[in-house]
Protein backbone atom coordinates (compact mmCIF):
# COMPACT_ATOMS: atom_id res chain seq x y z
CA UNK A 1 0.00 0.00 0.00
CA UNK A 2 1.20 3.47 -0.81
CA UNK A 3 1.39 5.51 2.06
CA UNK A 4 0.07 8.91 2.45
CA UNK A 5 3.91 10.59 2.87
CA UNK A 6 4.72 8.88 -0.59
CA UNK A 7 1.84 9.61 -2.59
CA UNK A 8 2.08 13.70 -1.31
CA UNK A 9 5.57 13.46 -2.77
CA UNK A 10 4.38 12.16 -6.03
CA UNK A 11 1.85 14.21 -6.34
CA UNK A 12 4.99 17.90 -5.58
CA UNK A 13 6.89 16.30 -7.62
CA UNK A 14 4.24 16.17 -10.50
CA UNK A 15 3.64 19.86 -9.92
CA UNK A 16 7.37 20.76 -9.89
CA UNK A 17 7.89 18.81 -13.01
CA UNK A 18 4.86 20.80 -14.99
CA UNK A 19 6.65 23.95 -13.95
CA UNK A 20 10.03 23.30 -14.63
CA UNK A 21 8.21 22.58 -18.00
CA UNK A 22 7.16 25.90 -18.06
CA UNK A 23 3.76 24.65 -18.42
CA UNK A 24 2.11 26.72 -15.79
CA UNK A 25 3.81 30.02 -16.64
CA UNK A 26 0.92 31.85 -17.06
CA UNK A 27 1.62 35.86 -16.73
CA UNK A 28 -2.21 37.33 -16.51
CA UNK A 29 -4.65 38.10 -14.00
CA UNK A 30 -7.91 35.93 -14.18
CA UNK A 31 -10.87 38.08 -14.88
CA UNK A 32 -12.96 36.72 -12.27
CA UNK A 33 -9.95 37.65 -9.61
CA UNK A 34 -9.54 41.45 -11.06
CA UNK A 35 -13.73 41.15 -10.51
CA UNK A 36 -13.60 40.13 -6.98
CA UNK A 37 -10.89 42.97 -5.86
CA UNK A 38 -12.50 45.92 -7.71
CA UNK A 39 -15.92 44.55 -6.33
CA UNK A 40 -14.64 43.79 -2.52
CA UNK A 41 -11.96 45.50 -2.16
CA UNK A 42 -10.53 48.46 -4.23
CA UNK A 43 -11.04 49.95 -7.96
CA UNK A 44 -9.19 51.48 -10.23
CA UNK A 45 -10.49 54.85 -10.94
CA UNK A 46 -7.49 56.17 -12.83
CA UNK A 47 -3.48 55.69 -13.64
CA UNK A 48 -2.68 55.67 -9.74
CA UNK A 49 -5.97 56.61 -8.43
CA UNK A 50 -8.26 53.63 -6.34
CA UNK A 51 -11.60 54.02 -4.59
CA UNK A 52 -11.63 51.57 -1.74
CA UNK A 53 -14.87 49.86 -0.51
CA UNK A 54 -14.10 49.56 3.22
CA UNK A 55 -11.72 52.00 4.78
CA UNK A 56 -8.22 52.55 3.64
CA UNK A 57 -6.65 49.27 2.37
CA UNK A 58 -3.17 50.91 1.08
CA UNK A 59 -0.69 48.42 2.19
CA UNK A 60 -3.16 45.63 2.95
CA UNK A 61 -1.69 42.38 3.67
CA UNK A 62 -2.77 39.81 0.79
CA UNK A 63 -2.24 36.07 0.79
CA UNK A 64 -2.16 34.39 -2.49
CA UNK A 65 -2.81 30.89 -1.56
CA UNK A 66 -0.42 28.51 -4.32
CA UNK A 67 0.78 31.55 -6.29
CA UNK A 68 2.20 30.01 -8.63
CA UNK A 69 4.96 32.48 -10.64
CA UNK A 70 3.00 35.19 -8.89
CA UNK A 71 0.93 36.51 -11.50
CA UNK A 72 -2.32 37.41 -8.88
CA UNK A 73 0.67 38.53 -6.41
CA UNK A 74 1.80 41.25 -9.66
CA UNK A 75 -1.85 42.33 -9.74
CA UNK A 76 -1.84 42.78 -5.76
CA UNK A 77 1.15 44.59 -5.99
CA UNK A 78 -0.50 47.03 -8.59
CA UNK A 79 -3.33 47.25 -6.37
CA UNK A 80 -1.72 49.21 -3.41
CA UNK A 81 -1.83 46.17 -1.45
CA UNK A 82 1.52 44.18 0.30
CA UNK A 83 1.39 40.56 -1.43
CA UNK A 84 2.51 37.22 0.48
CA UNK A 85 2.36 34.06 -1.55
CA UNK A 86 3.65 30.34 -1.14
CA UNK A 87 3.25 27.37 -3.76
CA UNK A 88 4.58 23.74 -3.47
CA UNK A 89 6.83 24.40 -6.22
CA UNK A 90 10.08 25.63 -5.82
CA UNK A 91 10.61 26.72 -9.37
CA UNK A 92 7.44 28.32 -8.91
CA UNK A 93 8.61 29.85 -6.06
CA UNK A 94 12.45 31.16 -7.18
CA UNK A 95 10.22 32.52 -10.50
CA UNK A 96 7.53 34.35 -8.59
CA UNK A 97 10.68 35.97 -6.19
CA UNK A 98 12.51 36.90 -9.38
CA UNK A 99 9.28 38.70 -10.61
CA UNK A 100 8.26 40.44 -7.51
CA UNK A 101 11.53 41.76 -7.19
CA UNK A 102 11.56 43.10 -10.23
CA UNK A 103 8.13 45.14 -10.07
CA UNK A 104 9.82 46.91 -6.35
CA UNK A 105 8.61 44.13 -3.53
CA UNK A 106 11.00 44.93 -0.65
CA UNK A 107 12.20 41.56 0.52
CA UNK A 108 10.59 38.95 -1.71
CA UNK A 109 11.80 35.63 0.14
CA UNK A 110 10.35 36.69 3.30
CA UNK A 111 7.31 37.21 1.13
CA UNK A 112 6.59 34.39 -0.97
CA UNK A 113 7.57 31.02 0.83
CA UNK A 114 7.91 26.92 -0.48
CA UNK A 115 5.43 25.32 1.72
CA UNK A 116 2.42 23.15 2.43
CA UNK A 117 -1.39 24.13 2.35
CA UNK A 118 -1.25 22.26 5.86
CA UNK A 119 1.17 23.93 7.43
CA UNK A 120 1.45 27.56 6.43
CA UNK A 121 4.54 29.94 7.77
CA UNK A 122 2.49 33.06 9.02
CA UNK A 123 1.25 34.43 12.03
CA UNK A 124 -2.28 33.64 13.45
CA UNK A 125 -4.57 36.73 11.71
CA UNK A 126 -1.55 37.97 9.76
CA UNK A 127 -3.67 39.11 6.21
CA UNK A 128 -6.86 40.98 5.63
CA UNK A 129 -7.99 39.00 2.74
CA UNK A 130 -6.43 35.64 0.59
CA UNK A 131 -6.91 34.80 -3.10
CA UNK A 132 -6.62 31.23 -4.74
CA UNK A 133 -7.31 30.23 -8.61
CA UNK A 134 -6.97 26.93 -9.58
CA UNK A 135 -5.47 25.42 -5.99
CA UNK A 136 -7.81 24.23 -3.89
CA UNK A 137 -8.98 22.04 -6.59
CA UNK A 138 -6.00 20.52 -7.29
CA UNK A 139 -5.40 18.62 -4.55
CA UNK A 140 -7.24 15.43 -2.67
CA UNK A 141 -10.55 17.07 -0.73
CA UNK A 142 -8.91 15.55 2.34
CA UNK A 143 -5.99 17.94 2.00
CA UNK A 144 -8.05 20.93 0.64
CA UNK A 145 -10.49 20.85 3.61
CA UNK A 146 -7.40 20.94 6.14
CA UNK A 147 -5.84 23.87 4.51
CA UNK A 148 -9.19 26.21 4.24
CA UNK A 149 -8.73 25.73 8.25
CA UNK A 150 -4.87 27.37 7.78
CA UNK A 151 -6.25 29.73 5.88
CA UNK A 152 -8.75 30.54 8.12
CA UNK A 153 -6.18 30.55 11.00
CA UNK A 154 -3.89 32.83 8.73
CA UNK A 155 -7.06 35.87 8.14
CA UNK A 156 -7.99 38.55 10.21
CA UNK A 157 -12.10 37.70 11.50
CA UNK A 158 -14.61 38.25 8.73
CA UNK A 159 -11.36 38.82 6.34
CA UNK A 160 -12.88 37.52 2.70
CA UNK A 161 -11.25 34.87 0.97
CA UNK A 162 -11.64 34.51 -3.07
CA UNK A 163 -11.12 31.47 -4.49
CA UNK A 164 -12.82 28.87 -7.39
CA UNK A 165 -13.23 25.58 -8.00
CA UNK A 166 -13.54 23.25 -11.00
CA UNK A 167 -17.39 22.26 -11.54
CA UNK A 168 -19.14 19.56 -13.44
CA UNK A 169 -19.24 16.65 -10.53
CA UNK A 170 -17.84 15.40 -7.17
CA UNK A 171 -15.46 13.37 -8.18
CA UNK A 172 -11.35 12.93 -8.01
CA UNK A 173 -8.93 11.89 -10.84
CA UNK A 174 -5.55 11.80 -11.61
CA UNK A 175 -4.62 13.68 -14.72
CA UNK A 176 -3.02 11.54 -17.47
CA UNK A 177 -2.45 13.92 -20.39
CA UNK A 178 0.81 15.75 -20.89
CA UNK A 179 -0.25 19.32 -19.27
CA UNK A 180 -0.26 18.77 -15.73
CA UNK A 181 0.72 14.94 -16.07
CA UNK A 182 0.02 13.03 -13.07
CA UNK A 183 -1.21 15.73 -10.65
CA UNK A 184 -5.17 15.56 -9.01
CA UNK A 185 -8.07 17.06 -10.68
CA UNK A 186 -11.01 17.05 -7.43
CA UNK A 187 -14.62 18.31 -8.80
CA UNK A 188 -17.39 20.43 -6.81
CA UNK A 189 -20.77 20.30 -6.49
CA UNK A 190 -22.53 22.44 -4.41
CA UNK A 191 -22.79 19.62 -1.67
CA UNK A 192 -18.97 19.23 -1.85
CA UNK A 193 -18.55 23.36 -1.32
CA UNK A 194 -20.87 23.40 0.79
CA UNK A 195 -18.48 20.54 3.09
CA UNK A 196 -15.09 22.38 2.20
CA UNK A 197 -16.22 25.74 3.46
CA UNK A 198 -18.46 25.39 6.44
CA UNK A 199 -16.22 24.65 9.01
CA UNK A 200 -14.30 28.25 8.72
CA UNK A 201 -16.45 30.43 6.16
CA UNK A 202 -19.73 31.72 5.14
CA UNK A 203 -20.44 32.17 1.37
CA UNK A 204 -20.75 35.79 -0.11
CA UNK A 205 -21.28 35.21 -2.98
CA UNK A 206 -21.26 31.81 -5.28
CA UNK A 207 -21.34 32.02 -8.83
CA UNK A 208 -21.28 29.36 -11.03
CA UNK A 209 -19.77 30.29 -15.26
CA UNK A 210 -20.25 27.45 -17.98
CA UNK A 211 -18.14 27.73 -21.30
CA UNK A 212 -19.39 25.49 -24.23
CA UNK A 213 -16.97 24.56 -26.63
CA UNK A 214 -19.87 24.69 -29.58
CA UNK A 215 -17.52 22.38 -32.02
CA UNK A 216 -16.83 19.74 -29.89
CA UNK A 217 -19.65 20.31 -27.42
CA UNK A 218 -17.17 20.02 -24.57
CA UNK A 219 -18.72 22.23 -21.34
CA UNK A 220 -16.76 23.54 -19.05
CA UNK A 221 -17.67 24.59 -15.30
CA UNK A 222 -16.36 26.65 -12.76
CA UNK A 223 -17.26 27.87 -9.34
CA UNK A 224 -16.12 31.45 -8.43
CA UNK A 225 -16.30 31.75 -4.46
CA UNK A 226 -16.38 34.92 -1.86
CA UNK A 227 -16.10 33.86 1.29
CA UNK A 228 -15.94 35.83 4.60
CA UNK A 229 -13.95 34.05 7.86
CA UNK A 230 -16.65 33.25 10.55
CA UNK A 231 -16.40 35.58 13.47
Amino acid sequence: MTSPSSTDETRRNAWEVSYENRQNFVFYPEEEMVRFVSKHLRKRTGLDTFEDKTGDNTGMRVLDVGCGIGRHMVMALDFGFEPYGFDLSETAVETARKWLGSRGLADPSDHIHQADIRTLPFEDGFFGCAISHGVLDSMPFDIALQGMGEVARTLKSNALFYCDLIGGGDHEEVIETHHEKDTLQSFFSESKINDLIAPHFDIVDRIRVERTDTVSGHIHTRWHLTLRKKG
